[in-house]
């Protein structure tokens, strides 16, 4: 079984007790961390993985839980939820917009909030133990502590209080580059099904105009020529644009990165 780790805890030592927790909790499973730096890039990765698993049967497990600034708000950081796409378990943080895009796709039929302390005391002393419990309370790494092994018992059926959550509480996902990759293509939130069949579409970057041909195949974007293409990421057939440079780096040509404004006029 695979279990694919989204995760703002992504230097290596974090990555390494991620990984090695979770693997030890869902044996022969094969376990992978990747690190994001924000809740938009989150939520996009997020989709992807639910994309890649198509249904099968697999784990996400995704946090995103600053305890600055508006965090404040939570005793000890956002809450963890957890739904099912077919026999995908996805359990995660739930504050901001990390389940923006999934909801935007209907990706979610319920979303279920477990707060740390009431599950807890619903896990049996044999499961674990007094101390242990007491320390994942308080603890300052809830994503190494608390979510391998919410996943584990969600796994075993175990049976854990719960609340549904509204969905619309979940915000709606703003126009923006969510993801530059490797090559420098910048990745949008926009669906490319906007594009229509036009041809040469007006994108704003950051209140800067431009004018650039569309194309639905990377193949036919002209050696240098800036264009707005259908990219690979999405899900359920829908594709996100990007913008893409043939053979050079798009976001360093247009200095533009993940989290700027983007629409198309």
């Amino acid at each position: 079984m695979q279990i694919t780790i989204i995760n703002d805890c992504q230097d290596q030592n974090a990555k390494l007790r991620q990984v090695t927790r979770a693997g030890s909790y869902f044996k022969n499973a094969s376990v992978n961390c990747f690190g994001v730096s924000s809740e938009l890039e989150a939520a996009g990765f997020l989709l992807d993985a639910i994309d890649a698993f198509e249904g099968r049967e697999g784990i996400v497990l995704a946090n995103v839980a600053p305890r600055n600034g508006s965090a404040h708000k939570w005793k000890n950081g956002t809450p963890f939820g957890y739904f099912w796409y077919k026999k995908t378990l996805v359990v995660t943080t739930i504050d901001g917009m990390i389940l923006s895009l999934a909801k935007k796709y209907g990706v979610i039929d319920k979303l279920y909030v477990l707060e740390i302390k009431e599950v807890l005391e619903a896990i049996k002393r044999s499961e674990l133990s007094d101390e242990v419990k007491g320390r994942i309370i308080s603890s300052q790494f809830r994503s190494y502590d608390f979510l391998p092994r919410a996943a584990y018992w969600i796994k075993k059926k175990i049976k854990l209080p719960k609340t549904e959550f509204d969905l619309n509480l979940i915000p709606e996902i703003p126009k923006k580059i969510w993801f530059t990759d490797n090559f420098g293509n910048a990745k949008t939130t926009i669906d490319s099904a906007s594009a229509d069949d036009r041809k040469r579409i007006t994108v704003r970057i950051n209140g800067n105009a431009v004018e650039l041909n569309y194309y639905k195949c990377l193949r036919d974007l002209k050696d240098g020529e800036t264009g707005l293409v259908q990219g690979s990421s999405g899900v359920f057939g829908h594709r996100f644009l990007e913008i893409m440079t043939q053979g050079k780096n798009t976001s360093h040509l247009l200095n533009i990165k993940a989290g700027d404004d983007v629409e198309i006029l």
